[in-house]
């Protein structure tokens, strides 16, 4: 998959006509799968290379309308879960507030006709794009005839009775149903991050733990231990993770940390990916470091467990 990252000279990059989608696509869940899928399966039934026009950042964040968004994946893991897909190119737009200012009809004309030859474009349900969020399918339908392309909406997709979004998965992940969040995504969700120097304090206790200072635009699992695996290096480790701020020692700032099972290699300044499995209880505050000791103990004789069954 070949990626762009300005709007300048796509034309001249592309050289063809193509199937194109577009869309925010925060975390590639289910329903985006299935745009990819689509666009895919068109691209192949045309001939014609498929072409995801995408933003960075989220216009969410640069517009202001929610300024504890929180992405579901991070941009570098986007972009390889679409290529993963067979997409041909992806178009990543840098969203500004001076873009955000371009008329529906402008970036249609100008971008997906005159820069990216679209003759097929696919949207989904709820997507909108331009000043105003007024280019929407309605609008697209009417400007089909006359620039001469294709066009499809899909439909959203369903688990149960919930329709489902980004917005839905992030409400779970907050809510520390990582298991309901995985259902959406089709993977388990994971953060990723640094691990950097902590207090220490889990290696006097018997449970020495990464303190992993996840990338900033990432949500985070609602406060809680849970079961998961750390990735280091390409390789997954059984692990137990607390997001919190340790109330029997009175921190107040909130922290990731993972305690890996069977471990003990320095990883310090190391990039690692730290999974969620399930959460096995709320964060809770202990009479002293006695029955934390034998809470932990608990917690990862369970968390064990519920790896060994995954």
């Amino acid at each position: 998959m070949k990626i762009l990252r300005s709007l300048e000279n796509l034309k001249s990059n592309l050289k063809t006509s193509t199937v194109v989608t577009l869309g925010n696509f925060d975390g590639i869940h289910l329903g985006h799968q299935a745009l990819l899928e689509r666009t895919k399966e068109i691209s192949l039934e045309k001939g014609l290379p498929s072409c995801v026009v995408t933003y960075h950042p989220n216009p969410a964040l640069v517009l202001g309308k929610d300024k504890d968004l929180g992405g579901i994946t991070t941009q570098t893991d986007k972009e390889n879960l679409i290529e993963s897909y067979g997409i041909d190119w992806l178009v990543v737009v840098p969203f500004t507030l001076e873009f955000a200012q371009i008329e529906a009809e402008t970036f249609l004309k100008e971008i997906l006709i005159d820069q990216l030859g679209a003759k097929s474009i696919l949207i989904g349900f709820n997507h909108c794009f331009g000043k105003g969020r007024r280019g929407d399918y309605e609008l697209l339908q009417k400007y089909s005839s006359e620039y001469g392309y294709d066009l499809e909406k899909l439909d959203p997709v369903f688990l149960g009775a919930t329709k489902l979004s980004s917005s839905y998965i992030r409400s779970l992940l907050r809510e520390g149903k990582v298991e309901e969040a995985e259902e959406c995504l089709g993977r388990e969700f994971s953060v990723t991050g640094t691990v950097v120097q902590g207090h220490q304090r889990g290696r006097t206790i018997g449970f020495p733990t990464a303190n992993v200072q996840a990338l900033p635009e990432l949500i985070l699992p609602g406060v809680g231990v849970y079961a998961g695996r750390t990735e280091i290096e390409g390789k997954s480790y059984p692990s137990m993770i607390n997001i919190g701020n340790n109330p029997t020692f009175g921190d107040q700032a909130v922290t990731l940390e993972s305690h890996i099972f069977d471990f003990s290699d320095d990883i310090y300044g190391k990039k690692v990916n730290v999974i969620f499995t399930k959460k096995i209880r709320e964060e809770i505050k202990f009479p002293g470091v006695d029955a934390l000791i034998s809470q932990l103990k608990k917690d990862e004789t369970l968390s064990r467990k519920i790896l060994q069954e995954r």
